[in-house]
């Protein structure tokens, strides 16, 4: 027996497709536990009719943030095992079969699948760009990768024994949360093949508050600190080559050429794979604009996180280890 949890805000135009697509799976939780956080967009009354029409939707409110909307669900939840994932998202029909079936068998007690992003016919070229910045691909999920509540799966006890989500961080929650069970000794059984999906940003406003958001609640939490400082270290060497190529020598260019072809090695390699489906003109416009895009998403990057060190330090936010 299992039970599916999810929070939603403000989902109204999507509530609909994104219920279908739990429904449509091949194989049903026997319970969906689904809190709304406060929205004000006709979700809930949309959640009041489809619950009427299905006996397994269990739906609550309950203000505050994600970690809070996860952890009410779950002490809400009938069922021992919990898969959880996030309104907004697309499944392949296999999807909750393939993240359940190893904890119901016993096989691990935190089991976490590969994503994707989510294209639409009428995509832009920026929705690929912006997904080869943010989304590994999947040559990608052959290694080991931090799991996304979007799309995982644990025993309650293991939530429990952790203290929950951690609601004193904004975003990035679910990154604490896989760091306390990882110190626990437990690791996850990794179903290495992407079945959730989900929408890049589909502007740069968008994209740039995405990943501003995602490095502030670093700060928060004194994550990745080797991989911000060298974030602002590398800009700072390319910023000092470039006066050295303009006052010194031209030569010092090719180094910055270099670094920066090395450097984006990833997000190219990303860019053939998400690319594909794309006429070979758009595929090379975007092989040259995704340099802009990944500089892009470090400069919003660069500036979160000092000010979530800063909230940190100065008492508005409240690090809890």
């Amino acid at each position: 027996m299992i039970s599916l949890i999810a929070t939603v805000l403000n989902e109204g135009t999507n509530i609909t497709d994104w219920l279908d697509g739990i429904f449509s799976q091949s194989i049903l939780p026997d319970e969906i536990i689904i809190v709304d956080g406060g929205s004000v967009d006709g979700t809930w009354e949309l959640l009041e009719a489809k619950a009427k029409q299905r006996g397994i939707l269990k739906i609550f409110q309950h203000k505050g943030n994600i970690s809070a909307g996860r952890n009410f669900a779950i002490t809400k939840a009938t069922y021992e095992n919990i898969v959880v994932t996030d309104a907004g998202c697309t499944y392949e029909t296999e999807w909750f079969k393939k993240i359940s079936e190893p904890l119901l068998a016993g096989k691990g007690v935190f089991i976490a699948t590969g994503f994707g992003p989510w294209f639409k016919k009428d995509d832009t070229l920026f929705a690929y760009l912006v997904a080869s910045a943010t989304t590994p691909a999947p040559f990608e999920f052959q290694r080991n990768w931090l799991p996304s509540s979007r799309s995982v799966a644990f025993k309650k006890q293991i939530w429990e024994s952790v203290g929950g989500y951690p609601e004193w961080i904004p975003l990035c929650e679910d990154v604490v949360f896989d760091f306390k069970i990882f110190k626990t000794g437990i690791k996850p059984e990794y179903v290495r093949e992407p079945l959730v999906f989900w929408r890049p940003r589909p502007t740069w406003s968008a994209y740039f508050k995405q990943l501003f958001g995602y490095t502030r609640s670093d700060g928060h939490g004194k994550l990745w600190l080797r991989r911000q400082v060298t974030r602002y270290v590398y800009y700072s060497l390319n910023i000092a080559l470039v006066w050295l190529s303009v006052a010194v020598s031209p030569w010092f260019a090719l180094v910055i050429i270099l670094g920066i072809a090395d450097y984006l090695r990833r997000f190219w390699k990303r860019w053939g794979v998400f690319a594909q489906q794309l006429p070979w003109y758009k595929k090379s416009i975007g092989f040259v604009l995704l340099v802009a895009v990944v500089m892009y998403g470090d400069i919003a990057k660069m500036c979160g996180w000092p000010v979530g060190v800063y909230e940190r330090l100065s008492g508005k936010v409240t690090f809890v280890p």
